[in-house]
């Protein structure tokens, strides 16, 4: 979802900031994060700027509904955890840097238009979504990397979402120079959390990684409208998972749709052979949506995606 400059002489007052779609519509507008009661974040709670570590971490810790700008460059090596009712929102220009962010058991979050980046393992993933209280979040526009330099321990996961987290979109990412792109569901004997999860990955863009483009045990995903390219492996659909997978277009991946006990229905794609994954019963998602001409998806994708 594309952002415009945001000034910040602007941010004392969030009716004035301008962003692609109008403030008022500031929440989930597609996927699964529209379902349950819908995705609004921090709207209607008070609005501050952080540029600094300490801040941010002070800023969403708790479950107050607020809305939380972040400025220029923040660096460090840690998790931050985020609380219930944040919308956290990078102005042009922002980024962490080593700092990753983990939302466990908490609802109704957005995190919009920041760079992410060389988050190391031992702090772990770019951004993390766990556990079965865990609901209604939005990952939209941002841009999640590291490097291929490395081994592929060094760094973790750019997006995981596991232990049972529901009603979830991510759209407009880009997730590039990676190892390990986003894993859904921990592991695969815990079915008894993760056979409820439910994503939906929409107008992402994925180059160089080596794999997981997504990743997806036990629950149900709808990826759609992405662009796919220079990659090793590409979607897996595992243990169980019924994935619906159209209109999306894949170039130079190695292996763009392939199963460990999975399934999946996989209708007008370009480039999305070989597909391994047995057909699935995911035939329809309980959201509207609209695809793209497949002409048209490389080129909207990569226009649009990841951070403005």
């Amino acid at each position: 979802m594309k952002f415009s400059q945001i000034a910040l002489g602007l941010l004392a007052t969030f009716a004035e900031v301008a962003f692609a779609t109008p403030v008022a519509t500031q929440t989930a507008t597609l996927g699964y994060a529209t379902l349950n009661g819908g995705t609004k974040g921090g709207v209607g709670g008070s609005t501050t700027t952080v540029s600094s570590l300490a801040a941010l971490k002070t800023a969403v810790a708790d479950d107050t509904a607020r809305i939380v700008f972040v400025s220029g460059s923040i660096t460090g090596n840690e998790a931050v955890k985020v609380g219930s009712n944040k919308s956290i929102l990078g102005i042009t220009g922002a980024s962490l840097t080593g700092v990753g962010l983990r939302v466990v058991d908490k609802k109704n979050v957005i995190i919009r238009n920041l760079k992410i980046s060389k988050v190391l393992a031992d702090a772990g993933d770019a951004i993390a979504v766990q556990g079965t209280s865990a609901s209604n979040i939005w990952i939209d526009g941002n841009d999640l990397s590291s490097d291929r330099d490395h081994d592929k321990d060094y760094y973790d996961g750019l997006l995981d979402i596991t232990h049972g987290v529901r009603y979830v979109s991510v759209t407009y990412n880009k997730f590039h120079d990676h190892w390990k792109g986003s894993l859904v569901g921990h592991s695969d004997s815990n079915a008894s959390e993760d056979t409820v999860i439910t994503v939906t990955y929409a107008y992402n863009y994925w180059t160089n990684l080596n794999s997981r483009l997504p990743s997806f045990r036990f629950g149900t995903g709808h990826i759609f409208n992405s662009y796919f390219e220079n990659s090793n492996d590409g979607i897996q659909t595992r243990q169980g998972a019924q994935l619906l997978i159209e209109n999306n277009v894949f170039s130079n991946v190695g292996k763009p749709i392939f199963e460990d006990g999975g399934f999946a229905v996989v209708r007008n794609n370009q480039g999305a052979t070989p597909n391994t994954a047995p057909t699935g019963t995911l035939t329809s998602v309980p959201y509207a949506y609209t695809t793209l001409a497949l002409s048209s998806v490389k080129s909207y994708v990569v226009a649009n995606a990841g951070v403005h």
